[in-house]
Order: C-alpha cells, then structure tokens, then sequence
C-alpha cells in the first residue's frame, strides 16, 4: 500500500512543480540554473526519482519521528489528488452535469462542452 500511495503522490507532486501556475516563477528560475540541481529540479524523470525516494521514506519510517504522522498526512493528500484527478479525467464524459435550459454534448476534441 504505500508503494501505490507514493507513487500517486509522487506523480501528482512532479506534475504540480512542472505544470502548475503556482510555480511557474520559481521553475522559470531553476531553468536559468547550470548546475546539476538545475538539471534535477527542470527533468521530470529525474525530480520523480527523488520525490519518491523521500515518499517513501517518509510513510516506512513515520513512528520514529515527530513529524512523521503529519508528513504523512500531506503525501496521502498528493495520492488522493492524483486519484481525484486520473477520476475526473476518465469519467468526465459520464459525470458533467447539464447547463439548466440548454442541450449539453461533452465533445471530447476540445476536452470541453459544447451547446447543441
């Protein structure tokens, strides 16, 4: 259980650093880095490694610390995110609810809805 939690919460927390707007300036600053934090911190691949690493650790090792449970609390938050979000990807087609007064069609070439 902790490895699919960790990795949920691993691949919702790569994916906020790369693409959230929230982080947008401080990305665009570690880009400017020529050093191998730099490189770390702008590869996807790489940053994920890392992120899981102390994912993992931080749930195996939670008791003997002192902000282990709160840590914890945090990393299953991330995996119930990405679970939200990998939900609401593959059934938004069957769970949007219909504008009142208006025919709804979900058209999955805009990623959005259209009115009929």
């Amino acid at each position: 259980m902790i490895l699919i939690v960790a990795a949920l919460a691993t691949w919702q927390i790569v994916e906020i650093w790369h693409h959230s707007k929230l982080f947008a300036n401080p990305r665009s600053v570690v880009e400017m880095w020529d050093n191998w934090l730099g490189e770390l911190l702008v590869c996807p691949f790489c940053l994920s490694q890392w992120v899981a690493l102390f994912c993992v650790i931080c749930l195996g090792t939670e008791e003997y610390w002192l902000a282990g449970p709160l840590v914890s609390m945090v990393i299953y938050a991330f995996a119930v995110a990405r679970l939200a979000n990998l939900g609401n990807d593959y059934f938004k087609q069957h769970t949007l609810t219909p504008k009142i007064g208006s025919e709804y069609e979900y058209d999955p070439e805009t990623d959005g809805d259209s009115i009929g």
